[in-house]
């Protein structure tokens, strides 16, 4: 696991490093940490350790493979799969607000002062195309909904379904749907019940400080996968403890300790 974590990721850029500290500290409301010719962001939500580990399922050699990223924000497992060799990176999105600024606020914000608490979504495009720009980078990004994932008339090798799960209102739905455009696997990470038993938590979803709209435990997004989805494997690959402390609701539903779960998902 050391070697994972010790691991870091560093894009080659034909700018100088001044061009490149420019355009990133052209935002502080970073989602990924990057290191692009060594200069690396500030004030991430995620660490490079994090995402190191997150990586460790992404094949090495790429080669000749398609990769859809869902939820890609800042872009930093596209532009990883395209330093792999992937023949084709189609990178996707949704995001309304950063999440960076927001979540360093909102545990301290009562529920109840929703003005206070819109104050801290700060509309701000994701740094993809500035990212690009900076790696010339052939990735495509495109802005579009998970539930729409299907209308892209397009199959993927791998589909990235990091960090996103967790997020949505009906998950199965968004599960079945990407089931239909991937030829080979889906790679999932989020937010995991430390249970063995096949469970899943749902947020009050009236509370605006909650960060999560469900938790499921590994083995109830095991059998989703395969029992509703149609995959025939899936498999917990790896587990983390949380990167940083925050206190969720799902402590409360019997949960020790807060991690984040790995999965493969395959045809």
């Amino acid at each position: 696991m050391n070697e994972i974590l010790d691991k870091e990721i560093i894009f080659k850029s034909n700018h100088s490093k001044e061009e490149i500290k420019k355009y990133l500290e052209q935002d502080d409301t970073w989602y990924h940490a990057m290191n692009i010719n060594g200069i690396q962001t500030k004030n991430t939500r995620t660490s490079s350790q994090y995402q190191m580990w997150a990586s460790q399922i992404i094949p090495d050699d790429l080669t000749g493979k398609s990769i859809l990223d869902l939820g890609c924000s800042d872009g930093f497992y596209s532009f990883l799969c395209e330093q792999r060799n992937a023949n084709r990176v189609l990178a996707t999105d949704n995001e309304e607000f950063k999440f960076s600024t927001f979540t360093k606020h909102a545990n301290r914000i009562p529920a109840a002062d929703h003005e206070e608490f819109e104050r801290y979504k700060i509309i701000n495009k994701n740094n993809i195309e500035l990212c690009k720009k900076l790696l010339d980078s052939k990735i495509e990004y495109k802005k579009l909904d998970v539930y729409n994932v299907d209308l892209l008339e397009e199959t993927f090798d791998f589909v990235l379904f990091f960090g996103l799960y967790y997020h949505l209102t009906d998950m199965i739905s968004a599960l079945k749907k990407i089931y239909s455009v991937v030829n080979e696997s889906v790679f999932l990470a989020g937010h995991i019940l430390d249970s063995e038993d096949p469970i899943m938590y749902y947020y009050d979803l009236s509370d605006p400080n909650s960060f999560c709209q469900i938790v499921a435990s590994p083995q109830c997004l095991i059998n989703i996968a395969k029992n509703i989805c149609g995959f025939k494997s899936a498999k917990l690959v790896d587990t983390i403890d949380m990167p940083y402390e925050k206190a969720y609701a799902h402590f409360l539903s019997g949960s020790k300790n807060d991690k984040i779960g790995l999965f493969e998902f395959s045809k």
